[in-house]
């Protein structure tokens, strides 16, 4: 990912890549949550992934993207997954429907599986990116047996001037 990063970098535009190691796959984005509500979301996930009982999801990655689409200047390059993409969606609507219940706001936005590249800071010199893109749509970078999904991660994200620090806070196994 970080040689595809690179390349994609060439384009000059105005992008902050995430660093390799950060990059993940969100399932649900909850902004600031209360250390009192951490456990609470713990034993909602434990709950869902008992009930739904995932096992290993596999995913590859295939193509490159940006959001939002069409003429609106790009601010989030992606890459996008490929694989058993029916359990990850299933996993991630029960997950949104548990979170709800709990009092987080639902996601208004359709659930499209990938996995942040960078962030576009300005819509500077975007044409080249914008062309390197879809160059790229259909490209397959790893196979769908490549990537093993054998846990979820609730990770506390600092911001910092460098970049996003993940720090795992709960591991739950999917099987």
């Amino acid at each position: 990912m970080a040689a595809l990063q690179e390349e994609l970098a060439q384009s000059r535009a105005d992008v902050r890549w995430v660093r390799p190691e950060g990059i993940h796959l969100t399932l649900k984005f909850f902004g600031n949550v209360p250390e009192s509500m951490i456990e609470r979301l713990a034993e909602e996930t434990r709950r869902v992934i008992q009930k739904e009982r995932p096992g290993v999801i596999r995913l590859g990655l295939k193509g490159l993207g940006a959001f939002p689409g069409g003429r609106k200047p790009p601010r989030v390059v992606w890459a996008g997954l490929e694989g058993d993409l029916i359990p990850l969606a299933k996993l991630q609507r029960a997950l949104e429907e548990a979170f709800t219940k709990l009092g987080f706001e639902a996601e208004k936005r359709a659930f499209v599986p990938h996995v942040t590249l960078g962030r576009v800071k300005s819509p500077r010199r975007v044409e080249k990116l914008r062309q390197a893109l879809s160059s790229r749509q259909e490209e397959e970078f790893f196979p769908p047996e490549e990537i093993e999904i054998k846990e979820l991660v609730l990770y506390q994200s600092i911001l910092k001037p460098s970049g996003a620090v993940y720090i795992p806070l709960r591991r739950f196994p999917l099987k």
